[in-house]
């Protein structure tokens, strides 16, 4: 049963702005507060950090927290983010007064993982009451520890920033144990690129040349058009006139003038020139090296389940008021107990 505390109750009260006034604003009781965004490097990522420490980095570099963090800033897709979200109240077996590590969605277009029709309920009741207030989709973060019934223990944000660091430190571990190898492996890589490119430059040359070759040859044609042109008026003229003044024009090339053996090692050549062979396709090859690099870590097993909905006001910034929770128990679809909490 709600109580109304008079105003001189009211600043009696310890100075908890978070949660002051919140009782008459809605009907969906507060039962989270957003904090901290937190980041985590996918597991999947250890090894490509690893080789990124190794291509721009000394060895002090590679123990640098600061220059492996400058990396991961550059590639964002190679962690995953989440939120700290306060829990105030219990929620099924959850303890309230504590920290989850939550992965938060905002206006989710489809409630994923199987809601019950309470839920749904519930929801609807929430966007008729507030229209504009933005739903969030939250799902905490578990790892291998359990309680005593069998129910996943949920990670802390402590935890996870430990396991952030400890994969980074993997990757330089394995940056300084393996840089050698990936030295190697890079070169591998790198040489049939090296002779793809050269080989690129050898063939835009032999095209240039071949070009080249050809407007001599045509230069060389027309000389020889004009010149057996000329040829025809002079035999014409003499025919006519018994004497010719039409002259024959030089050739303006040096192998048309040198010898008619040039013409046709200029045709030979322009018929049976042909692109050498691509080697730009071995370059391929070499990115199987780096991966045969074993990766000595396990990290620690993380899974998303047993999602919330909240409901975040307009006038309350960062406030989750709660919609639901939900958990299906159980290993067989279709014969899973429902544990519910609207």
């Amino acid at each position: 049963m709600k109580t109304t505390l008079s105003r001189a109750q009211v600043r009696r009260r310890p100075p908890e702005t978070e949660l002051q006034d919140l009782d008459d604003v809605s009907p969906f009781g507060l039962q989270g507060l957003r904090r901290d965004g937190l980041k985590l490097l996918k597991s999947e990522c250890i090894n490509r950090l690893a080789m990124r420490l190794v291509m721009w980095g000394d060895r002090k570099q590679i123990r640098d927290e600061a220059f492996a963090a400058e990396i991961i800033r550059q590639h964002r897709d190679w962690v995953d983010e989440y939120e700290v979200v306060h829990l105030i109240e219990k929620s099924l077996w959850i303890n309230g007064q504590s920290d989850l590590v939550m992965t938060l969605t905002r206006n989710p277009s489809q409630i994923p993982d199987s809601p019950p029709p309470e839920i749904l309920k519930a929801l609807t009741r929430a966007h008729t009451l507030h229209p504009d207030a933005t739903v969030w989709f939250g799902v905490p973060l578990f790892g291998e520890e359990q309680t005593p019934d069998g129910l996943p223990i949920p990670l802390t944000a402590q935890q996870v920033r430990d396991e952030h660091d400890r994969r980074i430190r993997a990757a330089q571990a394995h940056a300084l144990n393996y840089g050698a190898v990936y030295r190697s492996a890079l070169r591998a890589v790198g040489l049939p690129f090296v002779l793809g490119h050269v080989a690129k430059r050898l063939w835009e040359g032999g095209k240039q040349s071949l070009a080249r070759l050809k407007a001599y040859r045509e230069r060389i044609r027309r000389d020889a058009r004009r010149r057996q042109r000329a040829r025809l008026m002079q035999e014409l003229e003499y025919t006519r006139y018994g004497r010719c003044w039409t002259e024959v024009p030089e050739h303006s090339t040096l192998l048309g003038r040198s010898a008619e053996q040039g013409l046709n090692a200029a045709m030979f050549a322009g018929r049976h020139l042909v692109a050498p062979a691509a080697v730009s396709s071995a370059a391929t090859a070499g990115f199987a090296m780096a991966k045969l690099i074993p990766m000595l870590f396990m990290p620690m097993t993380i899974v998303a389940a047993d999602p919330f909905l909240f409901v975040e006001l307009p006038s309350e910034p960062r406030k989750l008021r709660h919609i639901g929770h939900w958990y299906w128990h159980g290993p067989t679809i279709g014969r899973q107990k429902l544990h519910l909490h609207v």
